[in-house]
């Protein structure tokens, strides 16, 4: 789902604009607010799942999806679609790399190798059939207001799969303490400071050509 959401948009992005009044600057920002999002959240997010433990982590993360989802798809205007995407994205990257994680703690050797690999061809088929997936949506739903579907398809999918991670996904091991581990806060903020400094320019310079 988080992937899937990377591209899914491109195609509503019409629909959106005639439904929401929402202009050049912000349909870029309603793209490119989720992509920044999800950078900025995956590494503090992964350290986080080392302290605090995937599954916990993860259900967050899942909870959270889910949410800011259906909020995407109850928006009444562009600004607030903008900024609902941004806190979807954050979410997005805290659910993402505890699955690489638990890839991690789960496999062992060869089985490691293809988990990875099923990971990798997740990443290719989502990213791809996302622009299809919205497509469809939009086919079915109709093009005035259809475009919330393409939010809202995470909600009943979230619903089905918070239970069964909540009664598969293994609890972490008791520990004595978290003492040996912890967040790098200052590192986090000075690696944000650098995906902001090298993304900025894109999202803007896109949205100053996009006005003109």
């Amino acid at each position: 789902m988080t992937l899937l959401d990377v591209t899914i948009v491109n195609v509503a992005l019409p629909s959106i604009e005639k439904s929401l009044g929402a202009g050049p600057s912000e349909l870029q920002w309603i793209l490119a607010g989720y992509t920044l999002a999800f950078g900025l959240a995956l590494v503090p997010a992964g350290r986080l799942g080392d302290v605090y433990g995937r599954r916990t982590l993860f259900l967050v993360g899942l909870a959270a999806f889910v949410i800011t989802s259906a909020a995407c798809g109850l928006v009444d205007s562009g600004p607030m679609l903008a900024g609902v995407r941004f806190a979807q994205g954050l979410a997005a990257g805290v659910l993402n790399p505890q699955v690489i994680g638990f890839i991690q703690d789960l496999f062992k050797g060869p089985e490691r190798g293809r988990a990875f690999g099923w990971f990798g061809a997740t990443i290719g088929v989502s990213t791809a059939i996302g622009p299809l997936a919205g497509g469809a949506l939009l086919a079915i739903f109709g093009e005035g207001e259809g475009w919330r579907s393409v939010f809202l398809v995470n909600v009943p999918i979230g619903l089905v799969l918070f239970p069964l991670a909540w009664k598969l996904l293994p609890r972490p091991e008791k520990k004595a303490s978290h003492s040996g581990a912890r967040l790098d806060v200052v590192g986090s903020l000075l690696l944000a400071a650098a995906v902001v400094a090298i993304m900025w320019p894109f999202v803007t310079s896109t949205s100053a050509r996009s006005g003109h």
